[in-house]
């Protein structure tokens, strides 16, 4: 080996020495900075004729490309039961334990404890303030739940924004710094750069589920969960959200713009192209996709359980039930029933079997007022056993027959004479009943039934769950109040009478009140969605309100168990990862030594070079 080739050995191996010093001193340096990832130098031996040295030293990351990729699924998840159970345990606090003093069910039992006190005694007026006190609280706590939840909904409609905003800004820093990456050898440099676009690529799976996949070149791809592109070396699309203000209960998702009334994610791509980003569901984890998901689903149905609370707590003491007439028509049975009480939004059930021994089915026919209410939302929809229908009355009674026929067939014959309905069965149907449910709308009407709550919204008027110009249920937990003409006279709690007048002491109407929340059976509709069922079920109001506060505990346990089990593998993978690109001082000291003594083997042959060329010289 010549003097030369000694030197350039020497010489190359010093400078790979070096880097490798460098490399271990920017470790050690950032062992406690998060994001860092370890670095080493990777060298390769090279033979050019007779000169062998080291060639092309690249600064390379040590880390677990699978395991990293595991990391960002994972972050998502992470961040996306952790946004639904923050929400979860404030809707939680905002009900109340069950049985404390300001929950829902306490303030509900205190009203119907002092109905029975005063159906022990009618005639005293403590009771009857009690019993309107008792309901004032009641129906101020249903409106707090209600401002309550939808403060939660604008929240939701708030963050989305912000999130939408951020995750812009994330995809504009990305296309800077992937740029240099590209653009760049593999250096130190280069390695800071790519643990800056990690940092950037870890934030962004926060709000998005995301897949990454880095080229060749260094370039980085990004698309998300649902197969939307998101970034190609600079971003594929730009997210803009129409953030509405006053978010109410009326306030509803639709992927038609027209009948929309929330704001909706559009992702429009470099061309211009445009799409509903939340219809197309791109948004399936991450913050976004909870807040979506809270915004609504889920705080929508916590609004639907205390207006459905709210409407059959009122429609139970108002809503009269007048049983059909029973009738004979050609050899077959049926009922004639009385339409002219009802209401826009009160209902006829008709109870039927399939012989020879069928199970009891119905249909309810709501009466709408006009063709436009039609059909009936999804909210109002029964099932299998209770199909509700939409009729509607502006035709006049003999269009109200000829709707009914048509909706529930040949098995029936139905007619009318006047205002009265009749339905009759045949060889394949048995009628059971028939049945109006026409809503009470005066205090002295002469029946126990009474307008004991009221909606606020719609000038005092009593509730009767009518669909013109929208469902008026929707919403009616953050609108109902006691009758104001209740509470300037409470003796209106006791005489349903005026002609002969009812005594003081008659027990007849407290009664009835009493029995009607306690003990009658009424349906629920679909919307209350009780144990992800769309059907609907069967109970008496105090277990309808049972029902609503323990399920809003249950639900708010099970979104912190789950955020729990979550965040358990999101730091079991983290340590994974952490383990993987974490700096060992230790072992960083070892190879530091290594390196140490290789540059000074280097250096030590530089100098024997130097000093035999030299002597070669002073020959």
């Amino acid at each position: 080996m010549g003097l030369n080739t000694a030197l350039g050995t020497s010489i190359s191996g010093l400078n790979s020495a070096q880097i490798g010093i460098g490399v271990i001193s920017q470790n050690v340096a950032n062992a406690g900075t998060p994001g860092y990832v370890r670095r080493n130098v990777s060298s390769v031996d090279s033979i050019s004729g007779s000169t062998v040295g080291v060639s092309n030293p690249n600064v390379q990351r040590l880390l677990d490309r699978i395991v990293q990729h595991q990391l960002l699924q994972e972050s998502s998840g992470a961040s996306y039961t952790s946004t639904r159970a923050q929400v979860f345990a404030n809707l939680d606090q905002l009900y109340g334990a069950p049985g404390s003093k300001t929950a829902l069910d306490s303030m509900y039992s205190t009203f119907t404890s002092s109905l029975q006190a005063l159906q022990n005694d009618p005639s005293s007026y403590t009771n009857r303030t009690a019993v309107l006190d008792a309901a004032s609280q009641l129906a101020n706590r249903l409106r707090g739940l209600s401002d309550g939840v939808q403060q939660q909904r604008s929240q939701a409609e708030a963050g989305i924004g912000s999130a939408v905003t951020r995750v812009n800004e994330l995809l504009d820093q990305l296309t800077n710094v992937n740029a240099r990456i590209v653009n760049a050898q593999q250096t130190s440099a280069t390695a800071d750069l790519r643990d800056q676009r990690d940092r950037i690529v870890s934030e962004l799976s926060q709000y998005v589920e995301i897949r990454t996949d880095e080229r060749p070149n260094g370039a980085l791809s990004i698309t998300t969960a649902s197969g939307t592109q998101l970034f190609d070396g600079r971003p594929t699309v730009k997210f803009e959200f129409d953030a509405r203000a006053n978010i109410g209960p009326q306030s509803q998702w639709s992927s038609d713009p027209s009948k929309r009334s929330v704001g909706t994610i559009v992702a429009r791509d470099l061309s211009g192209n445009a799409f509903d980003a939340i219809a197309n569901n791109t948004f399936r984890s991450g913050e976004i996709g909870a807040l979506v998901e809270l915004r609504d689903k889920t705080l929508v149905q916590a609004q639907a359980q205390l207006d459905e609370i709210a409407a059959q707590l009122s429609s139970a003491l108002s809503d009269r039930e007048i049983a059909g007439t029973a009738v004979t028509a050609g050899g077959f049975n049926g009922f004639d029933v009385d339409l002219s009480g009802l209401a826009a939004g009160n209902s006829v059930t008709l109870d039927y079997k399939i012989p020879p021994s069928g199970q009891t089915q119905r249909f309810t026919f709501v009466r709408v007022d006009s063709a436009a209410s039609l059909p009936l939302p999804a909210s109002a929809q029964g099932d299998a056993n209770n199909r509700v229908i939409g009729i509607d009355f502006s035709g006049g009674p003999a269009s109200v027959a000829t709707q009914i026929q048509a909706a529930v067939g040949a098995g029936f014959t139905v007619s009318n004479t006047g205002s009265t309905l009749r339905v009759v069965g045949s060889a394949t149907r048995d009628v059971a009943g028939l049945t109006a449910r026409p809503t009470q709308t005066s205090l002295t009407g002469g029946t126990a039934e009474m307008p004991f709550f009221v909606d606020a919204g719609r000038n005092n008027t009593a509730y009767t769950g009518s669909y013109e110009g929208g469902a008026q249920s929707v919403g009616f937990a953050s609108r109902i109040a006691v009758n104001p003409d209740l509470v300037a006279d409470r003796s209106r709690l006791v005489i349903y009478n005026t002609s002969p007048a009812t005594p003081q002491g008659d027990t007849t109407r407290p009664s009835f009140l009493y029995d009607r929340l306690t003990s009658s059976q009424r349906s629920f509709t679909n919307a209350t969605g009780f144990d992800g069922s769309a059907a609907t079920s069967t109970g008496t109001v105090s277990s309808l309100v049972q029902r609503v506060v323990a399920g809003q505990g249950q639900a708010s346990e099970q979104a912190k168990r789950l955020d729990e089990g979550q965040q358990v593998a999101f730091s079991s993978v983290q340590s994974r990862f952490l383990e993987d690109t974490k700096v060992n001082v230790d072992e960083e000291m070892s190879m530091l030594i290594e390196l140490q003594s290789a540059y000074a083997a280097n250096a030590r042959v530089i100098s024997t070079v130097k000093e035999l060329l030299d002597v070669l010289m002073r020959l």
